[in-house]
C-alpha cells in the first residue's frame, strides 16, 4: 500500500455526528486521535483526573455519573482511552441509552505484573473496572496485535479490532547521516516501578558493558537518578523534553533501545525508528513487529549479543533506511485516520 492510495480528501458532513472523548491525561497519542475525531465529528472532551486514594477516585466517578446522567444522550458515540476507573461509566452509560462505546487498550490496562506491582488487573478493584469495560464497549482497539491474547483471556466475549496508533512520519525525519557511537532511550519514569518496567537497569548494565559508546536517557526526574548510581561515566540522565524537541535527540543517536519488560506498541521507538535510529529491543509487546528485519530484538536478555550488534552495524546505513521505511508503511497516519473516520 503506498502514500498516495492512504490519501483521501477531508471529510464533508454538514451534520456532523457527535462524540465524547474521555481520557485521564491529554497525551500525545490522545491529542492525534483527537484531531483526527474533531475532523470528522464533533468532539467534546471529557477529563478524568487521576488522583490517588480510594475517596478522591470515588469522588471523580460520582462526578462523572452525575455528567452522563445529564449530557449522554446527546453523544452518538464515547471513545475512551484506556480501561480503568474513569471508562466503565462511560461504556455502561453508552449500552443503556443505545450509544456506540469505543475503548483504545493501551498495555497497562490489560497488564498483570505482580513482581512489579504493575498492571490494572494487579488490583481486584481495577481489575473489576477494566474487565467490565472491555466485555460491554462496543468495541475494542488494541494498539498491540500482542495485546489481543490478554484482552481474549481476560474478557472473552469482548469485540476486538487491532488498530496501531501512528507517527506523523513528516514531523520526524532523518537525513540519515553518520553519527556518533550512540545509544538513546526515552522513558518518563520518578520511581523504581515504572523503571523497572521500562528496562532501564538493564539500559544502564549495558553502558557499563560498552563505555565506548555514550549512553542517553531521557525522561528522568531529578530525585530519581538515585536508582542509576553509581552513574556509569558514559551514561546521560536527561529530565523530559518537549515532544518538538524529541527528533534532534533521535537523529543524534546511532541506536534506539526498546529493553521493555512490558509493552503495548511503543511511540518513542516508531519515532526513533524514523529518525533513523536503529532499533535494539527486548521481545515484549509489538517490539519485534515494529522492528522487524531492521535491528535486533532478543528472546531473552543478553548482553554480550546486544554489544556484538551494536559494535557490528554502527553506522549501518541500510537499516537506518530500512528503520524509517518500515514504520512509514506499518503505522501510515492515513490507516487510523480512515478507521476512525469510519466508526459512525
Amino acid at each position: 500500500m503506498n502514500n498516495r492510495e492512504l490519501q483521501i480528501p477531508a471529510r464533508i458532513n454538514m451534520d456532523k455526528k457527535k462524540v465524547l472523548l474521555v481520557y485521564t491525561n491529554f497525551s500525545s497519542f490522545v491529542e492525534k486521535d483527537y484531531q483526527i475525531l474533531s475532523s470528522a465529528y464533533k468532539v467534546h472532551q471529557y477529563q478524568f483526573h487521576a488522583v490517588k486514594g480510594f475517596a478522591a477516585t470515588a469522588k471523580e466517578i460520582i462526578k462523572q455519573c452525575f455528567y452522563l446522567t445529564f449530557h449522554v444522550m446527546k453523544y452518538d458515540a464515547v471513545y475512551i482511552w484506556f480501561a480503568d476507573y474513569h471508562s466503565l461509566l462511560p461504556v455502561l452509560f453508552a449500552r443503556i441509552f443505545n450509544k456506540k462505546s469505543f475503548v483504545v487498550v493501551g498495555g497497562y490496562d490489560v497488564n498483570y505484573l505482580p513482581e512489579f506491582n504493575y498492571g490494572s488487573f494487579n488490583r481486584p478493584i481495577r481489575k473489576f473496572f477494566a474487565r467490565n469495560t472491555l466485555v460491554n464497549a462496543t468495541l475494542c482497539f488494541p494498539v498491540a496485535k500482542a495485546l489481543v491474547q490478554k484482552i481474549s483471556s481476560i474478557a472473552p466475549r469482548a469485540n476486538v479490532e487491532v488498530l496501531p496508533t501512528s507517527t506523523d512520519y513528516e514531523k520526524f525525519d532523518s537525513g540519515y547521516a553518520e553519527r556518533p557511537k550512540s545509544i538513546l532511550t526515552v522513558a518518563s519514569v520518578a520511581n523504581r516501578q515504572r523503571a523497572m518496567i521500562k528496562g532501564l537497569d538493564r539500559f544502564r548494565e549495558l553502558a557499563v558493558a560498552m563505555p565506548d559508546f555514550k549512553f542517553t536517557i531521557i525522561g528522568v526526574s531529578e530525585s530519581f537518578r538515585v536508582f542509576f548510581e553509581p552513574v556509569p561515566a558514559n551514561l546521560v540522565l536527561l529530565p523530559g523534553v518537549t515532544y518538538e524537541k524529541l527528533p534532534a535527540y533521535y537523529q543524534e543517536a546511532s541506536f534506539y533501545a526498546q529493553f521493555s519488560r512490558s509493552e503495548g506498541l511503543p511511540n518513542s521507538l516508531c519515532e526513533a525508528m524514523l529518525c533513523g535510529c536503529i532499533p535494539i529491543g527486548t521481545d515484549v509487546g509489538d517490539i519485534e513487529d515494529a522492528v522487524g528485519d531492521t535491528g535486533l530484538v532478543t528472546q531473552s536478555w543478553d548482553v554480550n549479543i546486544l554489544a556484538e550488534f551494536t559494535r557490528e552495524n554502527h553506522n549501518n546505513s541500510k537499516l537506518r533506511h530500512l528503520s524509517r521505511d518500515r514504520i512509514i508503511k506499518k503505522y501510515n497516519p492515513e490507516i487510523r485516520r480512515i478507521r476512525l473516520w469510519d466508526l459512525l
